[in-house]
């Protein structure tokens, strides 16, 4: 009996295990809504990966496979149960074979389908990743801290990737030293390439503008590569105008600039328009031509083969309980601003600006300003977890998670005390690294070098009253003993003044939603 093959949204390649191992089977594809409305996703995000879905299933038909697919638009298929009866009937198949999917829910879900439903599911290993789950779990499972860079130096060995024999190109395995400077306020930041809406894309954006309008962020702009052409399109772009100085502006934060020098191709790598190794041989290709420096491109390499794959790897290694880790206990709801950046702390403002209308930001951005504030604040991860899951276009539960839970907040520890997994510290500094980083601060109503009175930045009391409430905690790290020297120097008198500030700021926070962002 032949198989028919479920494809989902994260699924969008030609090279599917599913698809060379079984050639001629037909294919189901499902927009569902119930699975689009689970969270408020940001209408961007919708847009881009439903009509991504709509162009790969039209070029799996002009490849000469048959595609059952269910859209958004087609009454009476609101939900994947009901898609699924009815192909069983049509190819008269209980067979299906699926690539075993990227988020740990879908696959719990998955596997209660073959009782409810009398089906047959056939798994097949997910090779738009490098690494293997198993493997990876016995790695980290032997260590007391799966730390990324031993981890990113065998992915570097294993696929002989800026490699010069058996040593690291230029002698350094990482370069990310080279990779902080700020970026000058005459900085020229190339244009991103734009891709006007076809008249599917156009289809899907009226869709989700009827069916989701009440989820955050609009339609309007959009102009992302929803094909595997233009995302090979759109990443030539990022080698060609911005990755000889992606490295030495990585940390750097600019008004208006919610890319700068980044690649973006986030989400093409997580649809499956790219593949992560041809992204990382492409820019490896780039420095050996001599048309991109080391740093940029090694600082690029970490993030596709090392770091994605690190948080691929922790993810389906210490779920399903990694989500719910709070080693901190932190239980504060998300500020009502979080939705329309309507703050006055112009470095949020700008950061989570950026997410409300793009569904994006950059790295430094999500780790030294939201997650960052976040962690000072005592916001709850898993309310920020779900924050990030639902606003931004790259999201998946295997992204967001490890990365929220583990690296931005470092609540990932077991207990109170100890290690966490990520993260050998948390990320957290005071308004002087924002200050150094980026021109937000020259643009905000607060001082970013004074820590108490009427113009302090509250990224100073914060911080300093954070590790103050901590200083137990993390008298045990000695990557902490630097920040809690400094710590000490401060006279108790404003150390009180600082708590006040605190208790005072954190009780005027507008919060909303009162409990769950679950719709």
């Amino acid at each position: 009996m032949t198989p028919i093959l479920w494809i989902f949204e994260d699924q969008l390649s030609f090279e599917l295990e599913t698809l060379r191992e079984y050639p001629a089977a037909p294919v189901l594809m499902i927009e569902s809504a119930k699975a689009f409305s689970a969270w408020p996703f940001h209408k961007k995000r919708l847009t881009f990966l439903a009509s991504a879905m709509r162009h790969f299933a039209e070029e799996l038909r002009e490849a000469g496979r048959v595609v059952q697919y269910y859209p958004l638009r087609k009454k009476g298929y609101v939900d994947s149960l009901s898609a699924v009866r009815e192909v069983t009937k049509k190819f008269r198949s209980n067979r299906f074979a699926v690539v075993n999917p990227s988020e740990h829910h879908t696959r719990a879900w998955l596997d209660t389908l073959p009782a409810m439903l009398d089906i047959e599911i056939e798994y097949l290993p997910n090779t738009l990743f490098l690494v293997d789950r198993n493997d990876f779990r016995d790695w980290a499972k032997s260590l007391k801290q799966p730390v990324m860079e031993f981890f990113y130096r065998r992915m570097r060995k294993q696929h002989n990737i800026l490699m010069d024999g058996d040593k690291p190109a230029g002698g350094t395995w990482n370069l990310d030293k080279e990779n902080r400077k700020s970026a000058p306020s005459n900085l020229v930041v190339p244009m991103l390439p734009s891709f006007k809406p076809d008249a599917t894309t156009q289809e899907v954006m009226d869709e989700i503008n009827r069916r989701f309008a009440h989820h955050p962020g609009s339609t309007d702009g959009f102009d992302l590569p929803v094909t595997r052409n233009d995302a090979k399109q759109f990443f030539t772009n990022f080698l060609d105008q911005r990755l000889p100085q992606f490295g030495e502006f990585e940390d750097a934060m600019l008004t208006g600039e919610p890319v700068l020098f980044h690649s973006f191709v986030s989400p093409l790598i997580n649809a499956g328009l790219l593949r992560p190794m041809e992204c990382a041989r492409a820019a490896e290709e780039r420095y050996r031509a001599k048309r991109a420096p080391l740093n940029s491109v090694e600082g690029f390499v970490r993030q596709i083969i090392g770091w994605r794959e690190y948080i691929y790897g922790i993810y389906h290694t210490f779920m399903p309980e990694y989500r719910t880790r709070n080693s901190r206990g932190s239980t504060r709801e998300l500020p009502a601003w979080f939705w329309d950046a309507k703050t006055d702390l112009n470095c949020l403002r700008q950061s989570i600006g950026n997410v409300v209308e793009n569904a994006y930001s950059h790295h430094i951005q999500r780790l030294m300003v939201i997650c960052n504030f976040s962690t000072l604040a005592g916001l709850s991860p898993q309310a920020v977890n779900d924050w990030f899951y639902a606003m931004y276009i790259d999201s998946h539960d295997w992204v967001v998670t490890p990365n929220v839970i583990g690296m931005g907040m470092n609540s990932d520890g077991v207990a109170l005390g100890k290690p966490g997994v990520v993260g050998t510290k948390p990320y957290i500094s005071s308004a002087a690294y924002i200050d150094r980083m980026s021109d937000y601060c020259a643009g905000c109503r607060y001082n970013p070098k004074v820590r108490s009175g009427e113009d302090a930045c509250p990224f100073n009391y914060l911080y300093w009253t954070f590790l103050h409430h901590y200083r137990d905690l993390f008298s045990k790290n000695p990557r902490m003993a630097m920040m809690l020297k400094n710590l000490d120097r401060i006279p108790a008198a404003e150390m009180k003044q600082m708590i006040s500030a605190r208790e005072r700021f954190i009780d005027q926070l507008p919060v909303y939603p009162p409990s769950s962002m679950r719709a």
